[in-house]
């Protein structure tokens, strides 16, 4: 399992790296750097009320629904705190492999993106053009 999870981690991020490398970019592409849209942002609420926000709570801070059990902030200083320096496409196996937690794997891939889309949107990471 765990050679999966690092196979697929591996290959996204070698996918994100190609393209970025047809669109002209180079080894510093970042989350400041337009990595989702507005519109995958904008999905990713839908997915979060629909999924997350019993857990991780509607503003996206670990304050989820009284009878659930506790659950970290997954936006702003302590998402980014956790997660500096780690590479999106890890944080996109993790979401996809891991939650929901009653669930895990259920959700599909673009719904992983648009959730993450959400995460960095609400973190106040800028959107880009492209998908």
């Amino acid at each position: 399992m765990r050679l999966t999870l690092f196979m697929i981690g591996a290959a996204l991020a070698c996918a994100a790296a190609v393209a970025q490398a047809q669109q002209g970019g180079g080894a510093n592409v970042s989350v400041w750097s337009g990595v989702y849209t507005a519109d995958q942002g904008k999905r990713g609420e839908e997915v979060h009320a629909a999924t997350c926000a019993m857990c991780h709570g509607p503003r996206l801070n670990g304050a989820g629904q009284p009878e659930m059990p506790p659950s970290p902030a997954i936006a702003r200083a302590a998402f980014l705190r956790k997660w500096a320096g780690r590479n999106v496409a890890a944080l996109l196996v993790y979401v996809r492999h891991t939650m929901p937690p009653d669930a895990p794997g259920t959700l599909n891939d673009q719904q992983c993106i648009a959730a993450l889309a959400n995460r960095l949107a609400f973190s106040g990471m800028p959107a880009g053009d492209k998908n």
